[in-house]
Order: C-alpha cells, then structure tokens, then sequence
C-alpha cells in the first residue's frame, strides 16, 4: 500500500493529478502502481481514514514523512518514496513511510516555478501532515526525509507554527530529521542562524547528508545568488550540538562506477545506495551519531558515511 498526501491539483475528469497547487490538499491511498504510465489502483479518502491507514501501517508507532525535491512529477515522487520505503525496511525499520507529494512540474526548467511552488504549498506538511499525525493516540514519533528542495520546503513549513499549534500541551517536535542533498542555503545552519536554531526547537536531532560531487547543486548555486548549497558544502562550522553533518563524497566515489556519475546521479545515488540506507535505518533507530559502522572520523568535526 502506498499512503501519502498531496497538494497538486487533480483532474477528476481524468482521473489524474496535475503539477499545478491546488486549493485543498488530498490523502490518497494506492493499494498497487504508480506504473510508467502512471496508472494506479486506489483513491483519494477522507482524512480521518487516511490517518487511520496510516497509523494500521505502522508495525510500530512511527512514522516517517518522504519530502520531495525539485523536478519531481508524481510518478518518480511514489516510485522512490517505494524504493525508500524498501531500502529501510531492509535494514529493521517497520514504521510507516508516506510522502508528502507537492507540485514539481518534474522538469529541470522549472527551477524557479518548482521553488515558488515549495514556498506556497509549505505550511501544509505542517497543517495537514505533520500535527495531525502527532495527535493521534498513542502519540507517534515522526521522523522527516527531506531530499533537495524538499529541505528549503521543510524549514518553510516549520517556520510557520508556533508552539501553541501542535496538540497537547508544550512544544511540538519531530524526532529525527534528514536532509538529503538539502536545496538550502548553507549560511541557514550555521550555530544561531534561524534554520539551526528552527531545526534544533523541532527536532531531535538533524543530520545532513552531503556530497561536493553533486553536480545538481552546483547548478543551483547561480540560482540562488552565489550562496553555497548545505546538500553540497556542509554546515557551516561550530554546529550545534544535536545536528550531524555527514560527509559523503567518497562513499559516493566508492559505491557509484563511472558510467553511473551523471549529473543527475550525483543528485539521487543516496536511493539505490545500500550504504546509506543502512545508516539511515542506524539514524532513524537513534542510535549514537558516532560510533556507527557506516561512519568514519575526518580531520574536522564532520562525519563521513563510508563502509
């Protein structure tokens, strides 16, 4: 089954969705597809009935929520979001893993479009994701995977809510949260800059994986107005304490072949990467940042994810 909630358009005529925001956001449930041609078996339900397929998937009670980044249509959302899904499966997880499906036009000329969209549609994984999912009883652990924009689109969302906006009382706050490739400004996370401090009130612990091989987000740099990328350079240095910067670029030599290092790979390795889902399972799980198997010292207060 393939769970998760979306705020593109849909076309009820044709029976699709579209790449446009729409006006409300809608839970879906497939019980087989997508396919390559985007068919799929399933529907879109009520909310109180999705939750409640949520909370009957989780073998225990956690959740995890699938971000997507730029250039993503709904097909290679679902599809990954399955491959994501599989891969921590394989390494002990048995949460839940839904996505959160906002509108990518799934072309990489629409950089700008796609970033205007994640802006719009942010506070949604909040409003109509991340705090319903809290309220239900018991209290579930939810957990974010944030991959590109899908970074800039979280720290969005978060931004939006106080403390008051959650059930219960006191602050609300995520458990673990991974940025993949974050398509976010590296200044953002610097030890009293507004993403850190943001991340650090909502999250147990934050941990960014990146890569100076990501030939992506060197392309977004221009984009952005020559203001390095987290997802490709790090965190800035005197990070604090509950946040891991996870230095990846060799893994990435070591696991992916010549032939395979294209522009786009270099952006996505980490989903067909048996080593990394390993350490995300070791992550999710909360174990210790370090010692881990798939991690090594550097010479600075960085990680590296090599086995």
């Amino acid at each position: 089954m393939t769970l998760f909630f979306s705020r593109r358009t849909y076309n009820a005529s044709k029976q699709r969705f579209t790449n446009n925001p729409a006006d409300v956001t809608r839970y879906v449930r497939l019980t087989s597809g997508p396919d390559a041609s985007g068919k799929w078996t399933g529907g879109i339900i009520s909310k109180d009935d999705w939750l409640a397929q949520v909370k009957a998937e989780a073998a225990t009670n956690e959740i995890t929520i699938y971000v997507h980044g730029f250039n993503t249509d709904q097909i290679d959302n679902l599809n990954r979001m399955n491959k994501i899904r599989a891969g921590l499966n394989g390494e002990g997880y048995r949460g839940a893993l839904i996505a959160y499906d906002w509108p990518s036009a799934g072309t990489v000329t629409a950089y700008d479009s796609d970033k205007r969209h994640a802006k719009l549609t942010a506070e949604h994984l909040v409003r109509d994701g991340i705090l319903p999912l809290l309220a239900l009883s018991p209290r579930p652990k939810v957990n974010l995977i944030a991959h590109s924009m899908g970074a800039y689109l979280v720290l969005r969302a978060l931004s939006e809510f106080d403390d008051d906006a959650g059930p219960g009382s006191g602050a609300w706050k995520l458990n673990e949260t991974l940025f993949v490739s974050g398509d976010a400004d590296r200044r953002w996370f610097g030890k009293g800059a507004w993403g850190a401090l943001l991340l650090a009130h909502r999250s147990k612990r934050f941990t960014n994986y990146y890569s100076q091989l990501d030939d992506v987000l060197n392309a977004a740099v221009p984009a952005n107005g020559f203001r390095k990328r987290a997802g490709r350079s790090g965190m800035p240095s005197g990070i604090h304490k509950n946040h891991v910067d996870l230095y990846s670029h060799e893994q990435y030599l070591k696991d992916v072949d010549g032939p395979n290092r294209t522009v786009l790979n270099s952006h996505r390795w980490w989903f067909d990467n048996a080593k990394f889902y390993r350490d995300a399972g070791l992550t999710l799980a909360g174990q210790p940042a370090f010692p881990l198997p798939t991690r090594r010292r550097t010479t600075t207060t960085d990680l590296a994810l090599l086995s």
